[in-house]
């Protein structure tokens, strides 16, 4: 028969509404952050002569929220966002209860190709820049446990150069520490500014 004693941490807990009260303080004050980050990134693009296609900002940004995220709340940033059947090109922020913010640029399809001879040569830069790249083959999984993610200053040019050929989609991310929370705007829009530098390779006429 199933035991539903509770242990004395969990009694502490059902018996105050304090902890919960407090949870979604924190939650909704993650949802405005959210919400300037994304004025922070718009006002970034409106400067920038990165060469978007129009259908891209047209999903405009999306900031959503949960609870279970691998059993823990959550909040995500979608900003840009472009997903169809063939093509993806989104940088996504999220924020994960107990353990950090990350950012992730995520291409795939034709968005990939486009970028894929950039993202080769832009090697250093990212292995510098401290960024870590998605080596699972699930594109949805978001957290940087259980070696979904590699330190890309960890790998050797030719590691990194198959690495970007292996699948239809690349997802390049950073993790930043909770104590960073109030720099996290500046943070994620250096770290958004950087990958866009990176893919807009100028040809010379």
């Amino acid at each position: 028969m199933e035991n539903f004693c509770l242990t004395p941490a969990e009694a502490a807990i059902v018996s105050s509404p304090t902890v919960i009260e407090l949870k979604n303080s924190a939650i909704d004050k993650v949802m405005g952050l959210m919400g300037q980050l994304q004025e922070v990134l718009a006002a970034y693009d409106r400067t920038t002569d990165f060469p978007f296609d129009p259908e891209w900002v047209l999903q405009g940004g999306k900031i959503s929220k949960g609870e279970q995220y691998k059993q823990l709340p959550w909040v995500m940033l979608d900003y840009p966002r472009y997903f169809n059947k063939s093509a993806v090109f989104a940088f996504r922020t999220m924020f994960w209860w107990g353990h950090y913010f990350s950012c992730t640029l995520h291409l795939a399809g034709t968005v990939k190709v486009r970028f894929s001879d950039a993202l080769v040569n832009g090697y250093e830069k990212l292995a510098l820049a401290g960024f870590q790249v998605y080596v699972q083959e699930d594109p949805w999984e978001h957290d940087f446990e259980n070696g979904n993610y590699s330190l890309i200053g960890e790998m050797t040019f030719e590691d990194w150069k198959r690495l970007v050929g292996r699948h239809d989609f690349i997802k390049l991310a950073k993790p930043f520490a909770l104590e960073q929370w109030g720099e996290i705007i500046t943070a994620i829009a250096e770290a958004y500014a950087a990958l866009l530098s990176l893919l807009h390779v100028k040809r010379c006429n």
